[in-house]
């Protein structure tokens, strides 16, 4: 077995641990091993008529094979090997959806001659690094097109963390002959997969706020907050999917359609 402190990380932390291995007999031993392996896969699925055809595509996105001992005769008895390694700065976030998933494993690997070799598994869950996420993070100003009614916004920044506010400013132009029934934000989240040649994009998050209609004043910005869910899956961009947002503002207009200000940002759990 493997003594963790804990199974999730950050990238770029060092997970340190022991290997356990405890005998009542004498064993023999080629080696013993500690694997860590990352994969990205995607699987889609298609269906005409009876047939259905499963696609996939994998990618690894590490795959390390650390030696904690080396050939020698285990005596009966409890022994445990220390070990450390860190975790890539470029590995991707944990994730597991529709047609994607993200995957780390630790295994522990005691090479047994003649007979089959003992392993321990457990998988270990990757976050990225808080601090490195906010390192790029910029000002986005974004608009709505066309002649009429515009909505204008402004926000502090273009990457975000899981249970965050987004604050964001919002100023509505042109819009004194517009009957506007309600603005609203609207947070969707998405999955892209590629699977051999096969594409699938699905819509996995969507949530909704009006804001009162007393903040808004023509011609004058007003802030609103827009609240993130602590259990949203994180953006990433991998070799064969993705997982990225988008915010809207939008104006409902009575009568016509609705107008819409829109903007990619980033979210971190």
């Amino acid at each position: 077995m493997v003594e963790l402190p804990r199974t999730s990380y950050y990238t770029g932390e060092v997970i340190e641990g022991n290997v356990v291995i405890e005998t009542t007999r004498e064993v023999s031993s080629r080696g013993l091993y500690v694997d860590f392996t990352g994969t990205e896969e995607t699987v889609i699925t298609r269906s005409a008529g009876k047939t259905t055809v499963t696609y996939r595509s994998k990618a690894t996105i590490v795959q390390w094979r650390l030696p904690v001992r080396g050939e020698e005769s285990i005596q009966p008895g409890t022994y445990r090997y220390p070990f450390q390694f860190q975790i890539p700065l470029h590995a991707l976030p944990s994730y597991a959806g529709r047609h994607a998933s993200v995957k780390y494993i630790l295994a522990a690997r005691l090479d047994v001659p003649l007979w089959l070799d003992t392993v321990w598994t457990t998988e270990i869950f990757v976050f990225y690094d808080r601090p490195s996420v906010r390192t790029y993070a910029q000002p986005v100003r974004f608009r709505s097109g066309g002649q009429g009614p515009e909505v204008y916004v402004e926000l502090d920044g273009d990457r975000f963390f899981a249970r965050e506010l987004i604050g964001c400013r919002i100023t509505l132009n042109r819009a004194e002959n517009a009957r506007i029934r309600r603005v609203y934000t609207r947070l969707l989240g998405g999955e892209w997969a590629k699977a051999d040649g096969q594409q699938e994009t699905t819509e996995t998050y969507r949530t909704e706020v009006s804001v009162p209609m007393e903040q808004i004043r023509i011609g004058v910005p007003f802030t609103f907050e827009i609240p993130i869910p602590a259990d949203v899956a994180s953006s990433y961009r991998g070799t064969y999917s993705y997982y990225s947002y988008v915010l809207h503002v939008g104006l409902d207009i009575a009568f016509g359609f609705d107008i819409i200000a829109q903007t990619p940002i980033v979210i971190v759990r």
